[in-house]
């Protein structure tokens, strides 16, 4: 699903938000509108800032520029749901609005959809015992991304002529085990052999995923864990229903961004 891995990254990020924002804005300053509203540059410099100082190892390219740009949509496009779900003007939000703090809106909003998703999730047996099947191994990825779909396509089809895996700038992502994973691209392609790549084509990025190795690990018996994984499993359809949502409105916003 698109989109999956940017629900995570927004539950980790803490923005001001300008529900009070002057009329008075530099319209030079706007880069993007999402249903005719702005989002400033001034605004984008100040996430990337942010991003900095707490990734030492975070270099600013115009892909990770891009990146950033994208969650700012994405949580516009949020932020707009809660208000038009009412949430924006219950009490228990008047603080979080008038202090400008747009990420307690998401996050209450993320629950309030939650709320609305458990009523229509369940969980079968069947569920529970593929999810097992998976926990007793932990993988290592290879990824590649890029903005650029012909890139990756160029590169899968290199990879399928020639085996070319060497020559390919991977990223390494791993070992880690299934529970360790939420909705997502590693997550549909943990069950894939050793050595096989798969494309995912996650508008507005794309992706080369390589299985690269596979460790056993002890496991615990089902019926000891079971809870466990009914309880996690509620929590990834929940968040699966809440990315489906995101990725519709998405589809339907009117995004314009400013040179594109």
């Amino acid at each position: 699903m698109a989109g999956r891995h940017i629900v995570i990254a927004l539950t980790c990020i803490a923005v001001l938000f300008g529900c009070g924002k002057s009329d008075n804005i530099d319209k030079k300053d706007i880069i993007a509108y999402v249903n005719k509203e702005p989002i400033l540059g001034s605004e984008l410099r100040a996430e990337v800032d942010m991003r900095a100082r707490q990734d030492p190892s975070f270099k600013l390219t115009p892909e990770t520029e891009s990146d950033q740009l994208d969650v700012m949509i994405t949580k516009k496009i949020i932020t707009q749901g809660a208000i038009k779900a009412g949430l924006a003007r219950q009490d228990k939000f008047v603080n979080a609005i008038r202090t400008f703090w747009e990420q307690t809106l998401i996050r209450e909003f993320i629950d309030y959809k939650n709320e609305e998703f458990k009523k229509k999730v369940v969980v079968t047996n069947d569920d529970v015992v593929s999810y097992y099947a998976n926990l007793s191994e932990r993988v290592t990825f290879k990824v590649l991304k890029s903005k650029n779909k012909k890139y990756i396509q160029d590169a899968y089809s290199e990879f399928l002529k020639n085996n070319a895996s060497e020559i390919i700038p991977w990223g390494i992502v791993g070992p880690v085990g299934y529970d360790e994973l939420g909705p997502g691209i590693l997550m549909d392609a943990f069950s894939k052999p050793v050595g096989e790549a798969v494309f995912f084509d996650e508008d507005p990025n794309y992706y080369l995923v390589l299985i690269a190795a596979r460790e056993q690990k002890t496991l615990e018996p089902l019926e000891s864990i079971k809870p466990d994984i009914e309880k996690r499993l509620l929590e990834l359809k929940d968040r699966a229903m809440f990315e489906d949502w995101l990725d519709s409105e998405k589809k339907k916003a009117k995004i314009k961004v400013i040179g594109q």
